[in-house]
């Protein structure tokens, strides 16, 4: 039988944007996918949102489609997500990957946040990404997913992992980033990784960080890599 491998968005994104990956791997694995609260056309939660609204609901995923111990990938909030869940539910996951994930939630970072996802500077400078965000998220409203992710990062940078959590992240981790990414930068993931109990890090080449212009075969090679040493 297949390993079962879950697949996690990245900021403002959806499942759709993991569809080329997802057929990249599905020879090799059960994939699943998951849409955050309030994206894809998913009503918001009713709760404060927040990583504990959100890991209670991924959990929920989880449970509904029994995919604990499964192995999963994180493109940048998800990422983040997927570790935070495995802080406080060890043994969610027998294997982490996370793409562009950043570690760096100094108030620098949540301000170069706020200029990449904020709605009105969206609209007025990209009006295409603006469309593109409305027809993907409809009927649920992006500008208010803008708003909420925004709030998150507020919350996430007062609020980050502490040491005595990464020393509970007990599975595999690999951090993963390319060599030309223009968010997230090398030192910080490596700085990460040096932490971790069982982490490894993996630097692309000629790689940059939007999850839309991975060489997926390469990526998929490394996933298959390290779910086979689990």
């Amino acid at each position: 039988m297949k390993p079962k491998i879950l697949l996690l968005h990245g900021f403002l994104g959806s499942i759709k944007q993991m569809e080329p990956l997802e057929e990249c791997l599905k020879d090799h694995f059960q994939v699943y996918s998951y849409d955050l609260p309030g994206h894809h056309g998913k009503s918001f939660p009713e709760e404060k949102f927040t990583f504990t609204t959100l890991q209670q609901h991924l959990y929920e995923y989880i449970k509904e489609f029994q995919l604990n111990g499964c192995f999963v990938f994180g493109y940048e909030l998800g990422g983040y997500l997927a570790l935070m869940l495995e802080v406080k539910r060890s043994g969610t996951f027998d294997g982490i990957f996370t793409w562009a994930t950043d570690y760096d939630w100094s108030h620098q970072k949540v301000q170069t946040y706020k200029q990449l996802l904020s709605a009105d500077k969206i609209e007025k400078h990209d009006t295409l990404f603006a469309d593109k965000l409305n027809l993907l998220h409809f009927p649920s409203d992006w500008k208010e997913i803008c708003k909420e992710t925004l709030q998150l990062i507020e919350y996430t940078s007062k609020h980050t992992l502490s040491e005595n959590d990464i020393d509970n992240i007990l599975c595999k981790v690999c951090v993963a980033i390319g060599d030309q990414d223009e968010i997230v930068s090398i030192e910080e993931s490596a700085a990460f990784y040096r932490q971790l109990p069982s982490g490894s890090l993996l630097v692309l080449p000629n790689t940059k960080h939007a999850i839309e212009e991975l060489n997926l075969e390469l990526l998929k090679s490394e996933i298959i890599r390290l779910t086979q040493s689990l």
